[in-house]
Formats: C-alpha cells, sequence, structure tokens
C-alpha cells in the first residue's frame, strides 16, 4: 500500500472516531475563538473539521506551487530523467569504447557526461583515454576542458573489463575468436543500429573477419556517418585508420581462405560509395599489391583519379613498394611527370617520380626526384628507397650515410 494511502485512511479514521465520540456521549462542546474582526464559533468537532479542510487546502496549495515550479521554472520530472539516461548513456557508451581500445572516441564521450554523481570519475576516466590515445590534438582537447597542465599520471589508472556488459564479445574479439564472436552476436538478436556506436564497432569488425561483405556494406555507411557527426576530425581520421587496419586484415585472410578473383567479386557487389571509400579502397588495393597485380592497381588509380588525392596515390605506391620492392606502372608514371609541369615543387608528385622511376630503372631521375624530398619528408620508406638509387648508381658512401640516418 502507498504511503500517502496509508496517511489519508489514517486521517479518515481519526475524523470518524471524533464524529462519532460526540454521538456517542452526547456532548457536542461549544468553542468560540475571536480574534480582531474575525470570529469563530461552533461546536468541538465543527471547529476541528474546519481546521483539518483548512490544512488540507493549504497542503494542496504548496503541492500545486511545487508542480507549476518545476513545469515552468525547472525541467519537469520526465526531462530530468531524460537527462539523466542520456548522461548514464555517454558514460556506458565510454566504457564500451575504452573496452575495445578505442582511446580517442572514449575521451570525448567520457567529456560529454553532466550526471553530478558521475562527472568526477568521467573526467577521471577520459584522462585514461587521452594518455592510451597518445594522440596530440585529443590531449589538448581534454586538457582545455579539464583544465589540467599534463596527463603523466593517467597510464596508471586502470578500469576493470569485467564491468562492461558486451566484455565476452570483446575478449573473443581480442583472442582473435572471430567465429564464437559471431555466435555471441546472432545469441544477443538485437538490432544494431539502435545499439551503441561502441557495439556497432564490435559488429562490424567480427562481420568483417567474418567476410559477411553483405552485412558490412549495409551498416558501413551509417556508422561512418554517425562517428562523423559526433567526433572531432582527427577522431574521426583515427577511426579510418582503424578501418583500413581491419579491412586490410579481413581482405588478407578471405584470399588466403578462398581466391583472389573470389575477393575482387565481393568487391564489385559492395556500394559503389563504399568502393571510394578511402580505407576501404586503401585496403583493397593493398591485397592487390600483396598478389603482385600491379596492372590492377595502376588501372584502379587511374579510374578514381577525380576522387584520390596525391598523397593517398602515393600511400598506395609506398605500400606497394613495401611489399614488393619495385613499382612498375607505365601510364601513371606519364601521368606524374606530365602534372610536375604545372607543379614542379609539389613534394607529393616528385616522390611518386622518384618510386615510378626507380621501377622504370631510371636510377638516376628517381635519385634526382627523391633527393628534393627526402630530408624534409623524413619518411623511412622514402629513405630506404634513396638509398638504394645511390648504392645502383655506385654512389656506395652516401648511400650507407642515408642509411645510418635512419
Amino acid at each position: 500500500m502507498n504511503s500517502w494511502l496509508k496517511k489519508l485512511l489514517a486521517l479518515a479514521l481519526i475524523v470518524c472516531a471524533f464524529l462519532f465520540a460526540s454521538s456517542l456521549t452526547g456532548e457536542q462542546g461549544y468553542v468560540l475563538i475571536s480574534f480582531a474582526n474575525w470570529t469563530l464559533e461552533g461546536s468541538v468537532f465543527q471547529v476541528i473539521a474546519a481546521l483539518i479542510i483548512i490544512a488540507v487546502a493549504i497542503y494542496v496549495v504548496v503541492k500545486l506551487i511545487q508542480y507549476l515550479f518545476l513545469m515552468l521554472i525547472w525541467p519537469s520530472k520526465w526531462w530530468q530523467k531524460f537527462h539523466a539516461k542520456k548522461s548514464t548513456s555517454f558514460y556506458q557508451n565510454g566504457l564500451n569504447l575504452m573496452s575495445l581500445g578505442q582511446w580517442d572516441l572514449a575521451a570525448e564521450e567520457f567529456l560529454k557526461v553532466r550526471r553530478t554523481d558521475r562527472i568526477e570519475s568521467a573526467k577521471a576516466l577520459s584522462l585514461v583515454c587521452a594518455a592510451h590515445a597518445n594522440n596530440e590534438t585529443v590531449t589538448k582537447n581534454v586538457q582545455e576542458k579539464l583544465k589540467l597542465s599534463n596527463l603523466d599520471d593517467a597510464n596508471n589508472l586502470t578500469f576493470d573489463k569485467s564491468n562492461v556488459p558486451f566484455s565476452q564479445l570483446v575478449l573473443a574479439c581480442q583472442s582473435k575468436d572471430y567465429q564464437q564472436a559471431e555466435q555471441l552476436l546472432n545469441t544477443l538478436s538485437t538490432p544494431v543500429l539502435k545499439q551503441t556506436i561502441a557495439f556497432q564497432q564490435l559488429w562490424l569488425e567480427v562481420n568483417i573477419y567474418q567476410h559477411n561483405w553483405k552485412e558490412v556494406d549495409e551498416l558501413l555507411p551509417k556508422l561512418n556517418k554517425q562517428i562523423k557527426k559526433q567526433s572531432s576530425e582527427p577522431v574521426f581520421e583515427a577511426w579510418q585508420t582503424q578501418l583500413t587496419t581491419w579491412f586490410e586484415r579481413g581482405f588478407s585472410s578471405f584470399v588466403a581462405q578462398k581466391s583472389l578473383n573470389q575477393l575482387e567479386q565481393s568487391w564489385q557487389g559492395l556500394h559503389k560509395s563504399n568502393r571510394q571509400l578511402p580505407a576501404l579502397l586503401f585496403a583493397y588495393l593493398s591485397a592487390l599489391s600483396k598478389a603482385q597485380q600491379s596492372d590492377k592497381v595502376e588501372s584502379i588509380i587511374l579510374e578514381q583519379k577525380k576522387v584520390l588525392n596525391n598523397k593517398f596515390i602515393l600511400n598506395i605506391i609506398r605500400r606497394y613498394y613495401q611489399l614488393n620492392h619495385s613499382v612498375q606502372m607505365d601510364i601513371l608514371f606519364g601521368r606524374v611527370q606530365k602534372h610536375l609541369v604545372n607543379s614542379p615543387d609539389d613534394k607529393e608528385l616528385l616522390t611518386l617520380l622518384g618510386y615510378l622511376a626507380a621501377g622504370q630503372r631510371d636510377h638516376q631521375l628517381a635519385k634526382q626526384a627523391l633527393q628534393k624530398v627526402v630530408y624534409s619528408q623524413n619518411n623511412a620508406t622514402d629513405t630506404k628507397l634513396f638509398a638504394q638509387e645511390l648504392a645502383l648508381l655506385g654512389e656506395t658512401q652516401k648511400s650507407l650515410e642515408v642509411y645510418h640516418s635512419l
């Protein structure tokens, strides 16, 4: 029984007791109260009843004023509950992202917590995430919002993964047991898009490694859109790097289990917008590079030239060189030379020319192009190529000096 109902029942019993007591004794009593121009007179029980009614009326008026204050001056109780739930969602999502190792995203989630009883622990956890993220922009963001000078002690803080609801899934992924992780996901049977970003990321990782390309194709653009909308630019870039890593490994294992031809068929089955995503495209071109498919890599680069920038093309050429130690792409070599006529000081184009000229065995041209950029860009792969070209030209001493500079 509710407490207010108990109070009402007790009040009713007291009133009844007074009324019946007066009737049984036959003594009504008489009360006269006079104050200034106000006079109150009647039987004892009439006065008591009047006082009770006045008390109830005052109580009702006070409650009405309270509710009006809540509705008009302060947010309603519903809004307070919604705000608390939203804040709890940020906190829990931050924990989930921590267990996934997504430190950049987790740091920003904890900074969104406004619930009084959790804000201090959220601040501490944002420190942990910023320290683990090792990202200068994220660190600066946390420092500005929390007004801190350094994060030296943050790495010593820890958290308990066992408190995270989906820790079983996380541990399965960390142990590379993606088959078990997929079984756990199927057991949950939850609508993915209604879950937290951390859960969606985990779902995506499992399905990439299980080669469920159709499901990945459907979720990826929606998840990308959510993260881009809710996160800062450096955090989104970190997410794209993570995507590239997942897809590179996923494509590599798919080729190992099946074949490169089947990967190409699966690639064509993806939506065009997904195939143009730099993270996916880089992973796919890396898979082709690993199979020494230079013609196909070159063909895709030329087809996608309108949506790809020179930085992306240079990175994939570097990747091809790392895997095969030589890059021979005749058409792209000619295109780069033409672009350099209009932009002779473009460092990315000059570096590209160095790789492509080396593939054409034009060592002198490769050396000339690379020596203009190798000391300013400070890229280990570029430096190794430069040292190799110097050695092939007979400049052994200088080649050794360049190698020692690494």
